[in-house]
């Protein structure tokens, strides 16, 4: 009988890690949607905010030349900027594959300059899968995919 408990014991508690194995790789294959997206979408948010316009294009080189502007499925956003004198400066977020990485990139032409930076003024996250600007609704969505299929849908619109 007290080996028969000791059995039920052991099955029970090896019942228990096992269900725990699958808790914690549960949480680590939606790491990008709990830890980085909301982190994405607030800097994204602040930025966009800044802006007094935005336009979405299908690509880096579509933004940059201001050509091909689309209202869904895109990987460019550009943004201006209005400064208190009356001029505006530019940026653009893109999501590009570089050097073989997928990455979310920021670019800045200030009024000063006479044209968009070749590389990235910075890499706001190399996390997402994907990311899709969309305006069809009237309201900018922004989607992040991440590298299980996880996908998460953000809205928002400069004021």
């Amino acid at each position: 009988m007290a080996l028969g408990m000791a059995m039920g014991i052991v099955f029970a508690i090896l019942a228990m890690l096992q269900q725990q194995i699958s808790f914690n790789q549960a949480l680590a294959d939606f790491r990008f949607l709990r830890d980085e997206a909301p982190q994405l979408n607030t800097l994204l948010v602040n930025i966009i905010n800044k802006a007094d316009s935005y336009r979405i294009y299908n690509n880096l080189s579509d933004a940059k030349n201001q050509t091909g502007a689309v209202r869904s499925d895109g990987r460019a956003m550009k943004l201006r900027f209005r400064n208190p004198d009356g001029t505006s400066d530019q940026a653009i977020v893109s999501f590009e594959v570089l050097n073989g990485k997928k990455q979310l990139n920021f670019y800045f032409k200030n009024r000063n300059s006479t044209s968009w930076p070749a590389d990235p003024s910075w890499t706001i996250s190399s996390k997402p899968d994907g990311v899709d600007f969309d305006n069809t609704t009237g309201i900018l969505l922004m989607t992040f995919a991440g590298s299980k299929g996880d996908e998460i849908t953000y809205a928002g619109n400069p004021d």
